[in-house]
């Protein structure tokens, strides 16, 4: 188990356990030191890939904290932390695809379960929940999730859980991700957030009553086109972390050790693009495009 450590301290040169969650610093520091910073060992600004499968304990029934990378990687720990740190929740899970950390936060309902998606929603997440969860008896209706008389229409007995997209791929449509939550919690349902597009640096679910968020970080986190990747991050409930645990290492969907680095290098990069997408030229030209008549 990690330990967060308390205050703002960000040196730890003995261990993988300890890390600061940085609850002090502006979200651009957080994002350029990430959980622990540096690897604690050597002190190595940049994260190592490590790229083993394996991990030698010091001695019978002693371990380092990492037996299979299956399991645990250094590599992929650092940005599971540091995405856990930027989206505000208690544990993060760097997975395979966005559409494996999909198949992970859907895992979580059983037969018989109804969720409410948003109807305009990126294509692989409809054949998830229709293809591949349908046939395991896993109920669902897409609702127009701006429109929270028909969310609210939708709700049956069994309804477990909320997943929005907002904004939609590919129409851009915004939900209210507080109202949402609220007419979840009402009914002791989850609310799972898709934040793909706008990123924690614009929007955190978490802190507007969600539970869980996912990441295609193939997309803007990842940025270079270089890696196919995805992410969840739980806000509180640890019993749904070890539920999302437990299907990682089972399923053996975990991002492998060079692709977590390459999500993890770019985070700073996209952080500091980002204020130039919001510079008043882009926004000007956002609004000539929004005037012409297609």
């Amino acid at each position: 188990m990690s330990k967060q450590m308390e205050g703002n301290n960000m040196k730890n040169f003995s261990n993988y356990t300890d890390f600061d969650t940085k609850e002090n610093l502006h979200f651009e520091s957080k994002a350029v030191h990430g959980a622990l910073g540096t690897e604690p060992l050597t002190g190595a600004v940049s994260m190592p890939i490590f790229q083993a499968a394996t991990f030698r304990h010091p001695e019978l029934g002693e371990s380092t904290g990492f037996a299979y990378s299956r399991l645990e990687n250094p590599t992929r720990q650092e940005l599971e932390r540091t995405m856990a740190i930027l989206e505000g929740g208690i544990k993060g899970f760097a997975f395979s695809s966005g559409q494996a950390a999909n198949m992970a936060v859907f895992s979580l309902l059983n037969p018989g379960e109804h969720v409410i998606l948003s109807d305009d929603i990126y294509g692989g997440t409809f054949r998830i929940i229709g293809d591949v969860f349908g046939k395991y008896g896993i109920e669902h209706t897409y609702v127009d999730m701006s429109d929270l008389d028909e969310v609210k229409a939708a709700i049956r007995p069994n309804t477990k859980m909320f997943f929005i997209e907002t904004p939609t791929n590919p129409m851009m449509k915004v939900a209210d991700i507080h109202a949402v939550s609220e007419i979840a919690k009402s009914v002791n349902a989850l609310t799972v957030v898709d934040n793909t597009f706008l990123t924690p640096y614009f929007q955190k679910p978490l802190t507007l009553g969600a539970d869980i968020v996912t990441h295609s970080s193939t997309k803007y986190l990842g940025g270079h086109n270089d890696t196919i990747s995805g992410i969840v991050v739980i806000k509180d409930n640890e019993e749904i972390a070890d539920q999302i645990h437990i299907h990682m290492k089972s399923h053996g969907s975990q991002l492998a050790p060079l692709d977590s680095w390459l999500v993890s290098s770019p985070v700073m990069p996209e952080i500091s693009t980002v204020p130039v997408h919001c510079s008043t030229p882009a926004m000007a030209v956002s609004s000539a495009c929004r005037a012409v008549s297609i």
